[in-house]
Protein backbone atom coordinates (compact mmCIF):
# COMPACT_ATOMS: atom_id res chain seq x y z
CA UNK A 1 0.00 0.00 0.00
CA UNK A 2 1.14 3.65 -0.52
CA UNK A 3 0.40 6.77 1.79
CA UNK A 4 -0.40 10.52 1.45
CA UNK A 5 -1.54 13.18 4.28
CA UNK A 6 -4.78 14.42 4.25
CA UNK A 7 -7.28 15.76 6.80
CA UNK A 8 -7.44 15.27 11.00
CA UNK A 9 -7.78 12.17 13.01
CA UNK A 10 -10.23 11.27 15.63
CA UNK A 11 -10.49 10.82 19.62
CA UNK A 12 -10.75 7.48 21.63
CA UNK A 13 -12.66 5.97 24.50
CA UNK A 14 -12.46 2.60 25.73
CA UNK A 15 -15.47 -0.64 26.67
CA UNK A 16 -16.00 -3.93 27.41
CA UNK A 17 -15.40 -7.16 26.08
CA UNK A 18 -17.41 -9.27 24.54
CA UNK A 19 -16.71 -13.06 23.97
CA UNK A 20 -19.86 -14.71 22.87
CA UNK A 21 -21.78 -13.24 19.79
CA UNK A 22 -25.41 -14.38 18.99
CA UNK A 23 -25.67 -14.23 15.31
CA UNK A 24 -29.23 -13.70 14.73
CA UNK A 25 -32.41 -12.97 16.70
CA UNK A 26 -34.88 -15.65 15.79
CA UNK A 27 -35.26 -18.84 14.69
CA UNK A 28 -31.82 -18.92 13.10
CA UNK A 29 -29.45 -17.95 16.38
CA UNK A 30 -25.98 -19.43 15.49
CA UNK A 31 -23.55 -19.26 18.45
CA UNK A 32 -19.91 -18.49 17.44
CA UNK A 33 -17.33 -19.04 20.24
CA UNK A 34 -14.49 -16.34 20.96
CA UNK A 35 -12.13 -15.40 18.19
CA UNK A 36 -9.27 -17.70 19.08
CA UNK A 37 -5.60 -15.61 18.33
CA UNK A 38 -3.48 -18.44 18.67
CA UNK A 39 -5.55 -21.00 15.62
CA UNK A 40 -5.10 -17.38 13.69
CA UNK A 41 -1.48 -17.28 14.09
CA UNK A 42 -0.85 -21.17 13.12
CA UNK A 43 -2.61 -20.04 10.07
CA UNK A 44 0.22 -17.22 9.32
CA UNK A 45 2.61 -19.93 10.43
CA UNK A 46 1.27 -22.35 7.47
CA UNK A 47 1.12 -19.17 4.73
CA UNK A 48 4.98 -18.39 5.24
CA UNK A 49 6.21 -21.60 4.19
CA UNK A 50 5.31 -20.54 1.14
CA UNK A 51 8.09 -17.26 1.49
CA UNK A 52 8.37 -15.40 -0.50
CA UNK A 53 5.03 -15.46 -2.29
CA UNK A 54 5.44 -12.74 -4.72
CA UNK A 55 2.46 -12.16 -7.48
CA UNK A 56 2.91 -13.94 -10.54
CA UNK A 57 5.55 -16.49 -9.08
CA UNK A 58 5.40 -20.41 -8.34
CA UNK A 59 5.24 -19.87 -4.49
CA UNK A 60 2.32 -17.41 -4.93
CA UNK A 61 0.30 -19.74 -6.78
CA UNK A 62 1.39 -22.44 -4.02
CA UNK A 63 -0.18 -19.89 -2.01
CA UNK A 64 -3.48 -19.78 -3.47
CA UNK A 65 -3.80 -23.19 -4.00
CA UNK A 66 -3.19 -23.31 -0.09
CA UNK A 67 -5.71 -20.63 1.28
CA UNK A 68 -8.30 -22.37 -1.63
CA UNK A 69 -7.95 -25.67 0.20
CA UNK A 70 -8.11 -23.86 3.84
CA UNK A 71 -11.55 -22.54 2.92
CA UNK A 72 -12.55 -25.82 1.04
CA UNK A 73 -11.60 -27.75 4.28
CA UNK A 74 -14.20 -25.61 6.31
CA UNK A 75 -16.57 -26.28 3.82
CA UNK A 76 -17.02 -22.66 2.33
CA UNK A 77 -17.55 -22.90 -1.67
CA UNK A 78 -14.21 -21.40 -3.18
CA UNK A 79 -13.04 -20.74 -6.36
CA UNK A 80 -9.77 -19.88 -7.85
CA UNK A 81 -9.95 -17.42 -10.41
CA UNK A 82 -6.86 -17.00 -12.35
CA UNK A 83 -6.16 -13.72 -14.43
CA UNK A 84 -3.38 -12.25 -16.53
CA UNK A 85 -2.46 -8.58 -15.66
CA UNK A 86 -0.11 -6.26 -16.90
CA UNK A 87 2.89 -4.89 -14.68
CA UNK A 88 5.98 -2.91 -15.04
CA UNK A 89 8.20 -5.66 -15.20
CA UNK A 90 5.61 -6.99 -18.14
CA UNK A 91 2.34 -9.67 -18.32
CA UNK A 92 1.90 -11.99 -14.79
CA UNK A 93 -0.66 -14.26 -14.05
CA UNK A 94 -2.19 -13.93 -11.00
CA UNK A 95 -4.76 -15.75 -8.61
CA UNK A 96 -7.46 -14.69 -6.39
CA UNK A 97 -9.19 -17.13 -3.73
CA UNK A 98 -12.83 -16.43 -3.36
CA UNK A 99 -15.05 -17.93 -0.89
CA UNK A 100 -19.00 -17.27 -0.45
CA UNK A 101 -21.13 -17.73 2.18
CA UNK A 102 -24.86 -17.18 0.89
CA UNK A 103 -27.19 -15.02 3.38
CA UNK A 104 -31.29 -15.11 2.88
CA UNK A 105 -30.72 -11.53 1.09
CA UNK A 106 -29.15 -11.26 -2.50
CA UNK A 107 -26.61 -8.90 -1.02
CA UNK A 108 -23.10 -9.26 -0.23
CA UNK A 109 -20.20 -7.89 2.24
CA UNK A 110 -17.06 -8.54 1.20
CA UNK A 111 -14.23 -8.99 3.14
CA UNK A 112 -10.75 -8.80 1.61
CA UNK A 113 -7.37 -9.18 2.27
CA UNK A 114 -4.32 -9.38 0.01
CA UNK A 115 -1.75 -12.91 0.66
CA UNK A 116 1.19 -11.52 -1.94
CA UNK A 117 4.49 -10.22 -0.46
CA UNK A 118 6.40 -7.54 -1.67
CA UNK A 119 9.02 -8.41 -4.30
CA UNK A 120 13.01 -7.91 -4.00
CA UNK A 121 13.23 -8.05 0.12
CA UNK A 122 15.69 -11.21 0.63
CA UNK A 123 13.98 -13.48 3.23
CA UNK A 124 10.92 -11.87 3.19
CA UNK A 125 8.34 -13.49 4.82
CA UNK A 126 5.18 -11.08 4.98
CA UNK A 127 4.51 -12.45 8.35
CA UNK A 128 2.82 -9.54 9.18
CA UNK A 129 1.80 -7.76 5.62
CA UNK A 130 0.24 -9.98 4.49
CA UNK A 131 0.20 -12.85 6.29
CA UNK A 132 -1.89 -11.48 9.68
CA UNK A 133 -5.01 -10.35 7.31
CA UNK A 134 -4.91 -13.87 5.73
CA UNK A 135 -4.59 -15.74 8.76
CA UNK A 136 -7.54 -13.40 10.12
CA UNK A 137 -9.63 -13.71 7.35
CA UNK A 138 -9.26 -17.80 7.08
CA UNK A 139 -9.97 -17.87 11.08
CA UNK A 140 -13.19 -15.95 10.56
CA UNK A 141 -14.02 -18.11 7.65
CA UNK A 142 -13.82 -21.31 9.55
CA UNK A 143 -16.13 -19.96 12.45
CA UNK A 144 -18.61 -18.37 10.67
CA UNK A 145 -18.92 -21.54 7.86
CA UNK A 146 -21.87 -23.20 9.45
CA UNK A 147 -23.54 -20.13 10.00
CA UNK A 148 -26.78 -18.11 8.15
CA UNK A 149 -26.65 -14.50 7.49
CA UNK A 150 -28.85 -12.29 6.54
CA UNK A 151 -26.53 -10.97 4.51
CA UNK A 152 -24.16 -12.82 1.97
CA UNK A 153 -20.70 -12.75 3.15
CA UNK A 154 -17.81 -12.91 0.34
CA UNK A 155 -14.08 -13.60 1.57
CA UNK A 156 -11.77 -12.39 -1.00
CA UNK A 157 -7.88 -12.76 -1.10
CA UNK A 158 -6.33 -10.74 -3.36
CA UNK A 159 -3.21 -11.54 -5.65
CA UNK A 160 -0.83 -8.58 -6.63
CA UNK A 161 -1.75 -5.97 -4.09
CA UNK A 162 2.19 -5.25 -3.76
CA UNK A 163 3.33 -2.42 -6.32
CA UNK A 164 6.67 -2.62 -7.70
CA UNK A 165 6.79 1.12 -9.12
CA UNK A 166 5.01 3.22 -6.95
CA UNK A 167 1.01 2.63 -7.14
CA UNK A 168 1.70 3.93 -11.10
CA UNK A 169 -1.41 3.46 -13.14
CA UNK A 170 -1.30 -0.12 -13.73
CA UNK A 171 0.79 -1.27 -10.82
CA UNK A 172 -0.47 -2.98 -7.56
CA UNK A 173 -3.85 -3.70 -6.69
CA UNK A 174 -4.43 -6.44 -9.18
CA UNK A 175 -6.47 -8.62 -7.78
CA UNK A 176 -8.62 -5.74 -6.35
CA UNK A 177 -8.83 -4.15 -9.24
CA UNK A 178 -9.61 -7.63 -11.16
CA UNK A 179 -12.43 -8.12 -8.78
CA UNK A 180 -13.97 -4.85 -8.88
CA UNK A 181 -13.93 -4.53 -12.64
CA UNK A 182 -16.07 -7.67 -12.78
CA UNK A 183 -18.57 -6.52 -9.96
CA UNK A 184 -18.83 -3.16 -12.29
CA UNK A 185 -18.91 -5.06 -15.37
CA UNK A 186 -21.58 -7.66 -14.52
CA UNK A 187 -23.99 -5.12 -12.71
CA UNK A 188 -23.68 -7.34 -9.09
CA UNK A 189 -21.53 -4.16 -7.90
CA UNK A 190 -25.01 -2.81 -6.84
CA UNK A 191 -25.46 -5.74 -4.81
CA UNK A 192 -22.62 -5.13 -2.68
CA UNK A 193 -23.49 -3.48 0.73
CA UNK A 194 -19.85 -3.12 2.14
CA UNK A 195 -16.18 -3.92 1.35
CA UNK A 196 -13.95 -4.32 4.45
CA UNK A 197 -10.30 -4.47 3.73
CA UNK A 198 -7.79 -5.89 6.58
CA UNK A 199 -4.24 -5.47 6.02
CA UNK A 200 -0.98 -5.11 8.50
CA UNK A 201 -3.10 -6.18 11.83
CA UNK A 202 -0.29 -8.35 13.68
CA UNK A 203 1.94 -5.79 14.69
CA UNK A 204 2.34 -6.26 18.87
CA UNK A 205 1.84 -2.52 19.17
CA UNK A 206 -1.39 -2.82 16.97
CA UNK A 207 -3.20 0.86 16.68
CA UNK A 208 -5.44 1.14 13.87
CA UNK A 209 -5.10 4.02 11.85
CA UNK A 210 -8.24 3.74 10.09
CA UNK A 211 -7.02 5.89 6.45
CA UNK A 212 -9.71 9.09 5.68
CA UNK A 213 -10.53 7.85 1.92
CA UNK A 214 -12.51 4.86 3.82
CA UNK A 215 -16.38 5.36 3.71
CA UNK A 216 -17.75 7.46 6.99
CA UNK A 217 -20.70 5.28 7.76
CA UNK A 218 -18.41 1.94 7.55
CA UNK A 219 -16.48 4.05 10.20
CA UNK A 220 -19.00 4.09 12.35
CA UNK A 221 -19.94 1.06 12.15
CA UNK A 222 -16.13 -0.10 13.43
CA UNK A 223 -15.80 2.35 16.21
CA UNK A 224 -18.94 1.06 17.51
CA UNK A 225 -17.98 -2.83 17.03
CA UNK A 226 -14.52 -1.66 18.72
CA UNK A 227 -16.37 -0.19 21.78
CA UNK A 228 -18.59 -3.11 22.15
CA UNK A 229 -15.13 -4.97 22.50
CA UNK A 230 -13.52 -3.24 24.32
CA UNK A 231 -11.26 -1.77 22.02
CA UNK A 232 -12.47 1.09 21.15
CA UNK A 233 -8.55 2.56 22.57
CA UNK A 234 -6.94 0.91 19.61
CA UNK A 235 -8.72 3.06 17.00
CA UNK A 236 -8.85 6.42 15.04
CA UNK A 237 -9.22 8.03 11.82
CA UNK A 238 -6.18 8.89 10.16
CA UNK A 239 -5.37 11.86 8.56
CA UNK A 240 -3.92 9.79 5.78
CA UNK A 241 -5.31 8.49 2.32
CA UNK A 242 -3.82 4.94 1.71
CA UNK A 243 -4.21 3.56 -1.57
CA UNK A 244 -4.96 -0.16 -1.07
CA UNK A 245 -7.04 -2.59 -1.78
CA UNK A 246 -10.54 -1.15 -1.01
CA UNK A 247 -9.42 1.88 -3.66
CA UNK A 248 -11.16 -0.01 -6.57
CA UNK A 249 -14.04 -0.88 -4.50
CA UNK A 250 -14.72 2.98 -3.71
CA UNK A 251 -14.43 3.88 -7.41
CA UNK A 252 -17.41 2.25 -8.19
CA UNK A 253 -19.41 3.12 -5.49
CA UNK A 254 -19.06 0.53 -3.19
CA UNK A 255 -18.53 1.64 0.58
CA UNK A 256 -15.72 0.06 1.79
CA UNK A 257 -13.27 0.97 4.33
CA UNK A 258 -9.51 -0.73 5.43
CA UNK A 259 -8.21 -1.55 8.67
CA UNK A 260 -4.75 -1.23 9.03
CA UNK A 261 -2.06 -0.45 11.13
CA UNK A 262 0.54 1.55 9.04
CA UNK A 263 3.00 1.49 12.28
CA UNK A 264 4.76 -1.29 12.00
CA UNK A 265 8.05 -0.82 14.05
CA UNK A 266 10.21 -1.70 16.85
CA UNK A 267 9.20 1.27 19.05
CA UNK A 268 5.66 2.99 18.83
CA UNK A 269 5.26 5.21 16.09
CA UNK A 270 8.02 3.69 13.83
CA UNK A 271 7.26 2.16 10.79
CA UNK A 272 10.96 -0.05 10.34
CA UNK A 273 10.08 -3.11 9.77
CA UNK A 274 7.65 -2.56 7.08
CA UNK A 275 8.88 -4.28 3.74
CA UNK A 276 11.89 -5.15 5.27
CA UNK A 277 13.46 -9.27 6.01
CA UNK A 278 12.26 -8.45 9.81
CA UNK A 279 8.43 -8.55 8.73
CA UNK A 280 8.89 -12.30 10.38
CA UNK A 281 6.83 -14.49 12.64
CA UNK A 282 8.16 -13.71 15.26
CA UNK A 283 7.57 -10.04 15.41
CA UNK A 284 3.79 -10.21 14.96
CA UNK A 285 1.48 -11.27 18.30
CA UNK A 286 -1.28 -13.72 18.71
CA UNK A 287 -2.98 -11.57 20.92
CA UNK A 288 -3.32 -8.35 18.26
CA UNK A 289 -5.05 -11.21 15.65
CA UNK A 290 -7.60 -12.02 18.44
CA UNK A 291 -8.13 -8.17 18.84
CA UNK A 292 -8.26 -7.63 15.24
CA UNK A 293 -10.89 -10.92 14.85
CA UNK A 294 -13.09 -9.90 17.84
CA UNK A 295 -13.70 -6.42 16.37
CA UNK A 296 -14.17 -7.93 13.13
CA UNK A 297 -16.58 -10.50 13.86
CA UNK A 298 -18.46 -7.77 15.80
CA UNK A 299 -18.50 -5.67 12.51
CA UNK A 300 -19.74 -8.70 10.82
CA UNK A 301 -22.28 -9.42 12.90
CA UNK A 302 -23.78 -5.65 13.05
CA UNK A 303 -23.64 -5.68 9.04
CA UNK A 304 -24.20 -9.30 8.11
CA UNK A 305 -26.50 -11.02 10.82
CA UNK A 306 -28.69 -7.78 12.09
CA UNK A 307 -31.39 -7.52 10.02
CA UNK A 308 -31.93 -3.71 9.20
CA UNK A 309 -35.51 -1.54 8.39
CA UNK A 310 -35.12 1.16 6.11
Amino acid sequence: MNITTCVHSAGLAIASLVLLFCFGCKPDTVSVSAFDGQRALAEVESLVEFSPRDAGTPNGWKAAKHIHRRMTDFGIATDLDTFVDHTPEGEKTMINVVGTLPGKKKEWIILGSHFDTMPGIEGFQGANDSGSSTGVLLELARMLADSKPEIGIIFAFFDGEEGIAGYVPGDGLHGSRHMAGQLLATGDHKKIRAMILLDMVGDPDLQFTIPYNSSRELVQEVFTAAHATGHRDRFSLSRSIITDDHVPFLQIGIPAIDLIDFKYGTKPGLNDLWHTKDDRLENISAASLEITGQVTLQLIRQLAFTEKTE
